[in-house]
Parts: structure tokens; C-alpha cells; sequence
């Protein structure tokens, strides 16, 4: 009873009595909130280095635009280098014509196209068909129509403009 008494009667036993409750409580909410966190924090992880492996790739292909040699000055001059390096069977020559991440992808199919007869036809178009060239309205992008002889079917070019070298590439055949 005398015990009773002394826990009753002291009020600073009750304050701390309250106050490991709240803490406890607090310490649960504050540990329930961070594990349901914890699968955000591990999608902010997976999509901050997905956006980092963005940035390199695209830190990369500047770099590849940068130091591109290729193309000419217009969408014509660029057709016309690209003709003659397939004429040349220089297949690495024509790919490079390309935008630069499509350089290997259209060097893997030349072969076949070769085999097909499509560059002869191609080639055919260009030195005695008719071309037609078209701008799209306020971008640095022109479509080139290969209209081979006797034929309404054209090889149709998408060229864009290299904005570091102001050359012209092939995005499209």
C-alpha cells in the first residue's frame, strides 16, 4: 500500500509515464511511415539511374554530332556523296552518310539491299530519274523523292540538319 501510495502521489512518475507512451507511439508512426517509403525510395533509385544512363547515352551521341565529318552542305550535296560512295561499293562510306545512331544498323542492311538489287535500282533513279525535294515547314528537315525512270514509286530520303557541323545527314531511306 505504501507503495501505492509513493507511485501515486509522485506526479513526475506520471509525466514520464506519458511521455514514454507519446514517444512510443511517435517512434511507431515514424517507423511505419519510413518502411512504406522504403519502395518509393527504391523507384527514385531505379529512375535516377535510368535517367543518368540517359544523360550518358545522350552525352555520347552530342559527342558523335560534334566530331561528324560527314554530310554536305545541303540535303542534295549529302544525296549526291551518298549515291556515289554506293557506286564506289563503299558500303562504310554510304552508311556514314546516316545520322550516327543509325550508322550500323543501315551498314548491316546494305548487303542485303545490294544482293536485292535495290542500290542498282537506287542508283539507276539518281542517274536518270527525277528528284524532288521538299522542306518541312520550319525545321531544319527536307524529304527527297527518288522517282526512278518509268516508275511512280519513288525511294523516298528524310535528311536532317547536323546542328554542331550545319551538315546534312540521312535520318530515313
Amino acid at each position: 500500500m505504501q507503495k501505492l501510495r509513493w507511485v501515486i502521489g509522485r506526479w513526475w512518475f506520471w509525466v514520464v509515464v506519458v511521455a514514454l507512451i507519446l514517444v512510443a507511439f511517435y517512434l511507431a508512426g515514424y517507423l511505419k511511415w519510413y518502411a512504406e517509403g522504403a519502395k518509393y525510395r527504391i523507384q527514385n533509385e531505379i529512375s535516377n539511374q535510368y535517367i543518368a544512363s540517359q544523360e550518358r547515352e545522350q552525352a555520347a551521341l552530342e559527342a558523335q554530332y560534334k566530331n561528324d565529318p560527314y554530310g554536305g552542305a545541303t540535303p542534295e550535296a549529302t544525296l549526291k556523296l551518298f549515291i556515289e560512295a554506293l557506286e564506289k561499293k563503299d558500303y562504310a562510306l554510304a552508311s556514314n552518310y546516316f545520322v550516327p545512331e543509325k550508322r550500323a544498323e543501315e551498314l548491316s542492311a546494305l548487303p542485303e539491299a545490294v544482293k536485292s538489287g535495290g542500290v542498282d535500282m537506287m542508283i539507276n533513279a539518281y542517274i536518270n530519274g527525277k528528284l524532288t525535294s521538299e522542306k518541312y515547314g520550319g525545321q531544319d528537315k527536307y524529304e527527297i523523292r527518288l522517282f526512278p525512270p518509268q516508275d511512280d514509286v519513288p525511294f523516298v530520303f528524310t535528311l536532317i540538319k547536323n546542328p554542331f557541323t550545319n551538315k546534312w545527314l540521312i535520318s530515313e531511306l
